[in-house]
């Protein structure tokens, strides 16, 4: 009785305490977090057959294989850096997660100093790429940090005079072990910077193609019938300040992936007099739903 005692009392005792983080978050500079701790869970998530399912007999199998995939398509699609391409095709975790900082939080109060010659990280668990930006200057970027920086915490050297005055300093990183993959986005505010600033990537909060949209006048149409266009809305991730008014900051289940990554409709406001009103017809064709065929990783709440 005494041993079946001490183990309730211990599991008590640990289900009391933060989930030990065990993936990776930055260190130093320190982020600030919507928990009120360090959280290394991922944010978002994009899919892993967004450039459709690749053929292992050329780039081989596994996570190695994704790799060398991810390696190969990359630079032919139009992104000009990994945050790029994080900011346009990400499905958000949840409604607490945000576009361009992941689960760290902009605290004016508290903004930190940057470290003379290496950034701090937990660790790279997970092959995948990251970068580094400070406000609009990439600093640094590498296809598999895992392997570039194999340390447990990893340290990342990186030339300080591009982050001279800098307001913020981001990290991404593309977790590409999971179906599907895993985005870790951590922003940090920095000593002397003055406000939140801009989205980082700015090029990726928009899409490469759009729905064609076509109204046409119809009378005695209450604005709420329109209401069904809210369906088509799509997943695409924007600046923060937009990017949760999205209808698809709704979809909070983890893994699910992005559907719709590349569309972005185009509707018309309804006006606002009682005279006449507006209808839209959208017209889209349906994408699939894509579904994560495995979860390598669990995700922490």
């Amino acid at each position: 009785m005494q041993v079946l005692a001490l183990i309730a009392t211990g599991a008590a005792v640990l289900a009391s305490m933060p989930t030990v983080h065990g993936h990776g978050y930055i260190v130093d500079p320190a982020a600030q977090w919507a928990d009120g701790y360090p959280n290394n869970g991922y944010g978002s998530t994009v899919d892993n057959e967004i450039w459709g399912v690749y053929d292992n007999s050329k780039y081989g199998y596994g996570v190695n294989g994704t790799l060398n995939f991810f390696k190969a398509t990359f630079p032919t699609k139009g992104y000009d850096s990994l945050g790029a391409f994080i900011a346009k095709n990400q499905e958000l975790y949840s409604s607490k997660t945000d576009a361009d900082c992941g689960l760290t939080v902009y605290k004016d109060s508290a903004r930190s100093e940057l470290p003379a010659s290496q950034l701090e990280y937990t660790g790279f668990t997970h092959t995948g790429p990251c970068e580094v930006w400070c406000d609009d200057t990439k600093v640094l970027f590498d296809y598999d940090c895992q392997t570039k920086y194999p340390d447990i915490p990893a340290k990342l050297p990186y030339d300080e005079s591009k982050c001279a005055n800098a307001n913020r300093l981001t990290i991404y990183w593309l977790a590409l072990h999971g179906d599907p993959w895993q985005v870790y986005t951590d922003c940090v505010w920095l000593e002397g910077g003055s406000g939140s600033g801009a989205s980082t990537v700015d090029a990726g909060s928009s899409s490469s193609s759009t729905s064609t949209t076509t109204t046409a006048p119809s009378s005695n149409v209450s604005p709420s019938t329109n209401s069904s266009l809210s369906a088509s809305t799509t997943s695409t991730t924007t600046a923060p300040s937009s990017a949760t008014t999205d209808a698809s900051a709704s979809k909070e289940t983890a893994g699910e992936a992005s559907t719709s990554v590349n569309e972005t409709p185009k509707t018309t406001t309804a006006p606002s007099t009682s005279m006449t009103e507006e209808t839209t017809s959208v017209t889209e064709a349906p994408s699939p739903p894509a579904t994560p065929t495995s979860a390598k990783c669990s995700r922490r709440n």
